[in-house]
């Protein structure tokens, strides 16, 4: 059986990132500080809608799990109308866009595309797809706690995919399931190597994504508190706070 590629999905969340990487650029470049000095905010709304849009879509698009764009959909806009209101600045939003790119959780987003795009749709059995499934779970551990370099990958990528003129992999528009059944022989040869442990690992995307974002705007979070825990710290401290101001200042 060969397996279609619906979209280019992995060439769309890569522009994604390119596009946010973009935006970031360009608003704080000199072009755009001239136009904001003559007419203002009417660029950088423009700009950030422009992007709001073009990454809702690349997730929209993308073969991911529903709820995960929904929840990353969520943080795109959360960060896009903040930005708009003044609530972010282009500082903080250049950080978020820094922290992104170097967040190890976007590195394994081609793996968990693959599972969706090719894996699920395939002729492989279900015994091989479980099988499957645990090997690209292995893979992006590794890559998520840096234990597997993004460039290990070529020999399970030459499986599946092309280089461009660029060097960049683009996936095949149809992957037999042969070709599947060697890209999943070479990641799990990679994560063997690796002695990475053979077990589930999932990554929450929406949850790193929140992370990337609220790192920024209220400060890294404890990896120690449960998230709700977390918020509870941050909201006490924005209580006490005018209170401990207040008592200095008498």
């Amino acid at each position: 059986m060969t397996t279609e590629k619906k979209s280019n999905t992995v060439g769309i969340v890569l522009t994604g990132c390119a596009v946010v990487f973009i935006l970031g650029l360009a608003i704080t470049c000199g072009g755009i500080y001239y136009l904001i000095q003559n007419g203002a905010n009417l660029a950088k709304t423009g700009l950030t809608n422009m992007a709001q849009g073009a990454l809702v879509q690349i997730i929209d698009e993308s073969l991911l799990p529903e709820d995960q764009k929904i929840g990353m959909k969520a943080e795109i806009n959360r960060v896009a109308e903040g930005v708009k209101s003044d609530e972010i600045s282009l500082e903080q939003l250049g950080s978020i866009v820094e922290n992104m790119a170097e967040s190890p959780a976007f590195t394994a987003i081609p793996v968990e595309v693959v599972r969706y795009a090719y894996l699920e749709p395939s002729g492989l059995s279900e015994e091989e797809k479980e099988d499957a499934t645990k090997q690209l779970q292995r893979v992006m551990h590794g890559l998520f706690e840096g234990m597997i370099e993004e460039n290990e990958l070529d020999p399970a990528m030459d499986k599946i995919a092309d280089k461009d003129n660029n060097d960049q992999y683009q996936f095949k528009e149809k992957v037999t399931d042969e070709e599947l059944r060697g890209f999943i022989a070479e990641c799990k040869k990679l994560a063997d190597e690796k002695e990475i442990p053979d077990e589930n690992f999932e990554v929450d995307l929406t949850a790193e994504l929140k992370k990337a974002i609220d790192s920024v705007l209220i400060g890294p979070v404890d990896e120690g508190l449960p998230l709700e825990e977390e918020e509870e710290v941050i909201l006490e401290e924005e209580i006490l706070e005018p209170v401990v101001e207040e008592a200095v200042s008498e």
